[in-house]
């Protein structure tokens, strides 16, 4: 009777036990959910919103520009990046334009130009880049048809051309503070988004909130702070400042090497980079440029 009772005590263990093991596993799954499942609704719903809201209504006078120089780990000014946002005055739908140019002195110099235009919900853009810089000169067009199809087209000593439809709805690199803003705005903790690169390629970023305390540069007297980590085969990582209005003051960028990128004023640009007066001071600089850069790039997205 007493090994009957043990038998019985056994069987009786061993189901509570398989039980735990069963709830564990829920547990974790649940976890595992919320952590991947419900940030990325959150990051297709911020995007949403700024594809209903239209990109020209985030604007301010129908156009934004924006310095940044770029500093060393040392905190020594080694480039710079000036990018435009504006709605343009023209006849086709693709009445948004964009353009970005960072700078990097050094023994090999490093310039990266950039145009991209779109439709005000950016379900249909065309995206140019020219990279010039030690290893030679790179050039990249992305095309998103308006059926979701993505077409990277490089062009070198060969030309290469691959298509492809991603999963999910991604933003282009070019809208990224935008993004930023609308979390911000929006209320999201956290978020999970895809990116296209100005390269063309496709690849997470996982976006949070953090506390002061907690930043890189805690004395910067920052009202937000975002982290960004960028899934990709290069693993980078950003952590954006913001000032009480939401307008970014400072990128701490995290790649092979570390950057800080400091907004700042077209005369402190000038100022330092003399040599890049030309072409900064031109009036047409918003439009797609029909030269290449003289001198690669800073991997910001």
């Amino acid at each position: 009777m007493n090994e009957a009772h043990g038998v019985k005590k056994y069987g009786a263990d061993k189901i509570a036990f398989l039980g735990l093991f069963i709830l564990a596993l829920l547990l974790a799954h649940f976890i595992t959910f919320s952590r991947h499942t419900l940030p990325s609704k959150a990051g297709s719903k911020a995007i949403a919103e700024i594809k209903a809201a239209g990109i020209s209504s985030l604007l301010s006078d129908r156009n934004r520009q924006d310095f940044f120089l770029i500093k060393d780990a040392k905190g020594h000014t080694i480039g710079f990046t000036m990018d435009t946002l504006a709605e343009s005055e023209t006849e086709t739908q693709l009445n948004i334009q964009a353009t970005g140019y960072s700078y990097i002195r050094g023994l090999y110099v490093q310039e990266q130009v950039t145009f991209f235009q779109s439709d005000n919900s950016f379900d249909e853009f065309v995206w140019k880049s020219e990279i010039v810089g030690r290893a030679g000169r790179k050039d990249t067009r992305i095309i998103l048809s308006r059926d979701g199809t993505v077409t990277v087209t490089s062009f070198g000593r060969e030309q290469k051309e691959q298509s492809y439809k991603p999963d999910s709805t991604p933003i282009p690199g070019v809208l990224f503070d935008l993004l930023l803003s609308q979390m911000l705005h929006s209320g999201y903790k956290k978020i999970i988004v895809g990116i296209i690169n100005s390269d063309g390629r496709t690849f997470n970023s996982v976006i949070s909130g953090i506390k002061a305390e907690d930043a890189a540069l805690p004395r910067t007297g920052a009202e937000y702070i975002l982290n960004v980590e960028f899934q990709d085969i290069r693993r980078f990582s950003e952590q954006v400042y913001f000032d009480h209005q939401k307008q970014i003051t400072k990128i701490l960028l995290r790649q092979e090497r570390l950057y800080i990128l400091e907004r700042t004023g077209m005369e402190n640009v000038l100022k330092e980079f003399p040599e890049r007066a030309d072409y900064i001071l031109q009036k047409d600089w918003r439009q797609e440029q029909k030269q290449p850069p003289k001198g690669g790039q800073l991997n910001k997205v």
